[in-house]
């Protein structure tokens, strides 16, 4: 009988090609890089070519949320990685609630962007223009936005606490979870779904990469990826309703912009 014997180069050699062969989520995510780019670059020359109309407003402040967003910050997001990892694990919070806050917190800030840029509307040639449901900050983060996608974080720190997900599932998985949401309101979601990708999972990345499953944390079985975008949108759903029970008179998850007659490209994002 032949005796097999292992060849400790080829043990290295295969070591070294696994470390470096890109995960599933992440050749996922490379290939989405150059359509999100793209979609980037069709919107805004769609919306050169339609400036000082409420349409082409739209597409401008898209694509430039998409370059201030998805390009700048999530370049800026991808290099300082570690270092944010670092100091994340300096927090005098649990691992749950840090995760949570720093998730809230980078939502907060991309609707910064939003806001900043609905307010900047005629810069991008219309007045009427908008991409948020109303020009004030508070508003929009409050009774629109922010408020309903915080209990998805919520979610995603139960759920990494006892499975090992990836920071880039957990990525593409909110982005998906982003997409649903901006059907489910009426946006031009599939069509744009690497926009909306990158502009979701950004918001719950870094949060994902500095803190990854627990130790005892277990491997994910198929059923916990779709069990996790429908967990997010049900958690979702009940916190909107229960605003809306509880302040009905309050202008919840709509615009309190006016819409022309003729509704714009992205005008219903968070309306």
């Amino acid at each position: 009988m032949r005796k097999e014997y292992s060849s400790p180069f080829a043990s290295i050699r295969g070591w070294t090609l696994r470390s470096i062969a890109p995960s599933p989520s992440a050749l996922i995510i490379l290939l989405l890089i150059p359509l999100m780019l793209l979609e980037l670059a069709g919107i805004a020359a769609e919306g050169r070519k339609r400036y000082h109309t409420f349409e082409g407003a739209i597409m401008l402040m898209a694509a430039a949320l998409a370059l201030v967003w998805n390009v700048m910050g999530g370049a800026a997001m991808y290099l300082g990685r570690n270092r944010v990892r670092g100091l994340a694990g300096k927090s005098p919070l649990g691992r749950g609630a840090t995760f949570v806050w720093f998730s809230v917190a980078l939502a907060l800030l991309e609707e910064a962007v939003t806001t900043t840029l609905t307010n900047l509307a005629p810069v991008f040639g219309n007045s009427q223009a908008f991409i948020t449901a109303s020009r004030n900050y508070l508003e929009v983060v409050v009774w629109h936005s922010v408020i309903v996608i915080a209990p998805m974080f919520m979610v995603w720190a139960w759920l990494l606490a006892r499975y090992r997900f990836s920071p880039g599932s957990v990525f593409l998985l909110f982005g998906i979870n982003g997409v649903l949401a901006e059907f489910l309101i009426g946006g031009p979601a599939l069509l744009m779904a690497p926009f909306w990708i990158f502009i979701y999972g950004l918001m719950i990345f870094l949060p994902a990469y500095s803190f990854p499953g627990g130790t005892d944390a277990r491997a994910p079985r198929w059923y916990h990826y779709p069990g996790a975008i429908g967990g997010c949108l049900l958690a979702s759903v009940i916190v909107a309703l229960v605003v809306n029970l509880l302040s009905p008179h309050l202008p919840h998850f709509a615009s309190t912009l006016t819409f022309p007659r003729l509704i714009g490209f992205f005008a219903l994002r968070h309306g």
